[in-house]
């Protein structure tokens, strides 16, 4: 009779337990609705971080182009700062090796300028 009554006991309980779990699921639906619009919600900031980096990756290769340019400018700047101060070593110079070093300095100068010249010209697209 004891063993009877421990395996009612021990249904009653399972059973009780299967009824606790089953109302939890059941109960917990509303909850998953509200998992479910919180991912809905972190994929659309998701999309909208993407496309706001690659927006950024844009602005980062435009702006890399145009630092590309302003050094070539620099350079450019450079050399015919030093063209100038060539040709004013050259007007003042007093012999003539100083002054044949001051020429091939000058003419070194003056194909780098052209060569930079052309290639700011090439990246401004002017012909």
């Amino acid at each position: 009779m004891k063993n009877i009554n421990t395996n009612t006991i021990l249904q009653i309980v399972a059973l009780l337990f299967l009824v606790i779990i089953g109302y939890m699921t059941f109960s917990s639906g509303s909850k998953w609705e509200i998992i479910e619009k919180d991912l809905n919600d972190a994929k659309q900031e998701l999309k909208s971080s993407e496309a706001t980096l690659k927006a950024t990756k844009v602005e980062l290769e435009t702006s890399k182009e145009e630092f590309k340019k302003m050094r070539l400018q620099k350079d450019l700047l450079i050399h015919q700062r030093d063209s100038l101060i060539f040709d004013f070593k050259k007007k003042n110079a007093k012999d003539w090796e100083e002054l044949q070093r001051i020429k091939d300095s000058i003419k070194l100068n003056n194909d780098k300028l052209a060569e930079e010249k052309a290639l700011i010209k090439s990246l401004f697209g002017i012909k």
